[in-house]
């Protein structure tokens, strides 16, 4: 049935002013956007005193990591992905992922978040996730290089997403190569190659610490073919001049994670200098093993702080909000982040009557959104269903998730310190 969301405050978009609107919604898009729609057999949703949003694209994350919350939080990249991460994902399995995931899920939807980008290893268990909550993802499944037989069997598995999980519930498969210091050059020929026969994206983690530079170049990536594809690159946060040329004559999108950069003392990226070259700059979290918090208003938040330290007047609050919503949905080749005509009923509604939304005035409310973030938003929509309604979560049928999780993540720290 068609769904009527009336009285509500609507922003369509980074650039767009607020105001009253009703949003009529058919078969998972956006139909009419207009004053006062007075239909017959519609499901109506009285949203008075709240605002209606595009749902924020969290471009760059890790779902499952949220079973390494708080683990190595004082080192750097090298100490805590070779030291903490890699012995633990030897761990894993398509169980362990699905609540991790899960988990991760809930917490996002809770804040608005309506699309991820999601690069990690046994992803069967995190597009059930993704099934079974309603979120939109666009899954790949982490690829390295040890041997050829290695190589084979995670290009196995993507390939098994593919067959079982692109292009249905709400889910898109792509490549994810896991950087070119794990993936040799003729590897990422290949993968520049996969990824045009399966017309899907490709996601990589470029130049995310200072040693990087040392390891690769721009433009060997450049040579493979990776760059003709659509390719969203997390992190860059050590790219020069030249680098800057290369993204973007390649129309290559850029997922900013700051806190995570932070955490693991990487650094700030030039996002600035990357404006100036015309890169698309979206937002990610990274996973909670890094970040440690979901929390993309707090991404947004800090991102548009760390440029201002350069000038209050170099970074709008309408650049912080492109880059939750319609970056994400251009790096995509998706009709999302915008709230328009025929565009996909993804959005997030929030109550005005929270404290950090005070003075309920329609001219601060961009400011609110970017500096004062909310904890919980309302709802939240994904491709016309609700996926999060008043602390409720429509989709889910099982509710002891919290604690199996835990079931599972304490017998995983039990083989991580025996040594298994």
């Amino acid at each position: 049935m068609k769904k009527l969301l009336k009285n509500g405050y609507v922003l369509m978009s980074a650039d767009a002013d607020i105001k009253k609107m009703d949003i009529l919604i058919d078969n998972g898009i956006i139909a009419e956007l207009s004053e006062n729609i007075i239909l017959d057999e519609v499901e109506v949703y009285d949203l008075n005193n709240k605002l209606i949003i595009p749902g924020f694209i969290n471009s760059h994350t890790h779902l499952a990591m949220s079973l390494f919350r708080g683990i190595g939080d004082d080192l750097t990249l090298q100490e805590w992905l070779f030291n903490e991460m890699f012995p633990r994902e030897d761990l894993l399995n398509d169980d362990l992922t699905y609540y991790g995931s899960l988990i991760s899920i809930l917490e996002m939807l809770s804040k608005g978040v309506t699309t991820v980008v999601d690069m990690y290893l046994f992803m069967k268990g995190t597009a059930e996730a993704v099934k079974n909550t309603g979120i939109r993802a666009f899954l790949t499944r982490g690829l390295g290089y040890d041997n050829e037989d290695g190589w084979k069997r995670r290009i196995d598995e993507t390939k098994y997403l593919f067959e079982n999980y692109h292009n249905k519930y709400n889910i898109k498969i792509g490549f994810g190569p896991h950087a070119p210091y794990t993936c040799p050059m003729n590897k990422l020929e290949e993968v520049a190659l996969l990824t045009k026969e399966y017309e899907t994206f490709t996601t990589i983690h470029l130049y995310e610490s200072i040693n990087e530079r040392d390891m690769y170049k721009f433009e060997d990536i450049e040579k493979t073919g990776l760059f003709k594809n659509n390719v969203i690159a997390a992190h860059c946060i050590h790219v020069d001049e030249n680098d800057m040329k290369i993204l973007s004559r390649n129309e290559v999108a850029v997922a900013h994670n700051p806190s995570s950069n932070l955490k693991l003392g990487n650094g700030v990226a030039p996002i600035l200098d990357m404006l100036k070259h015309e890169i698309n700059i979206t937002l990610g979290t990274d996973g909670a093993a890094s970040n440690n918090t979901l929390n993309i208003w707090e991404e947004m938040r800090l991102a548009s702080l760390l440029q201002k330290s350069n000038g209050p007047e170099k970074f709008k609050t309408e650049e912080a909000l492109r880059m939750v919503w319609e970056n994400g949905g251009y790096a995509l080749n998706e009709k999302i982040g915008r709230i328009e005509e025929e565009y996909k009923a993804d959005l997030a509604i929030i109550d005005l009557n929270n404290f950090e939304m005070y003075p309920v005035d329609i001219n601060r409310l961009k400011s609110h959104l970017v500096y004062s973030p909310v904890n919980r938003v309302y709802s939240t929509m994904v491709n016309g269903e609700w996926v999060y309604f008043n602390g409720e979560y429509p989709k889910l049928k099982e509710n002891d998730y919290f604690e199996i999780f835990h079931k599972y993540y304490f017998e995983l720290e039990k083989k991580f310190r025996k040594g298994e």
